[in-house]
């Protein structure tokens, strides 16, 4: 039987044995831990196509052009555009002649071949071309003296008559186109503008009608 001091290197070889054998497993377990590669993190991306362009908005729808009536309520729905166009070349022309009077007159240019009506104010009622003699009357203030629906010289025949000077025989006035004793004109509206009459000034007979309408006797005609 061991005695007590023999048995104390026994318990130190096996406590030595315990602790070389707890380090071993210590220094396996950290060896372990270092050796494990760490987890992979995927991110998974995702590529969008780009978005297809808006369509381009449509035109917007262009209004209807204006009818006739739409411009000039209540005009006669018979009435043609160039009609219309006609009608306002008929009132409209060349500004009045400089030097050639006040007030509410009929300016008449011998050179023009072109009559104005003008109101008080200055105004512009009415301008047409017409058809008088060159030279004929001489430059002057005159009056409308009498008026005449119906009149004559020689086989001719006029209508409209406004006279304002006196010729070497008859008057000189303004009245429609004459018609000769074969029942056909004179000259036809297309030559108004130029010098063809015997004195008097010839006109268009929509201008006669006006003109007869809005002159009365006593109205002031420069020439």
């Amino acid at each position: 039987m061991a005695s007590p001091a023999s048995r104390i290197p026994q318990r130190l070889s096996v406590a030595v044995a315990v602790i070389v054998g707890a380090l071993l497993i210590a220094s396996h377990a950290h060896v372990g831990a270092q050796t494990d590669p760490p987890a992979t993190t995927v991110e998974t991306t995702t590529t969008t196509p780009p978005a297809e362009p808006a369509p381009a908005p449509a035109p917007a729808a262009q209004p209807p052009a204006p009818t006739l009536s739409d411009l000039f309520p209540g005009i006669d729905p018979s009435i043609t555009p160039e009609q219309l166009d006609a009608f306002f070349r008929w009132i409209t022309g060349p500004p009045v002649p400089a030097n050639s009077g006040f007030g509410r007159r009929i300016v008449y240019s011998n050179s023009a071949q072109r009559v104005w009506l003008v109101e008080a104010n200055g105004t512009v009622a009415k301008t047409h071309l017409v058809s008088g003699r060159r030279g004929m009357p001489a430059l002057g203030t005159y009056r409308v003296f009498s008026k005449s629906r119906y009149t004559s010289s020689g086989s001719a025949r006029m209508e409209f008559m406004v006279r304002f000077a006196r010729g070497r025989k008859l008057a000189i006035g303004f009245h429609t186109i004459p018609y000769g004793g074969n029942g056909k004109p004179l000259q036809s509206e297309a030559q108004l503008g130029t010098p063809r009459s015997h004195g008097c000034v010839r006109q268009a007979p929509a201008d006669a009608i006006f003109l007869y309408m809005w002159a009365p006797v006593g109205t002031t005609v420069v020439a």
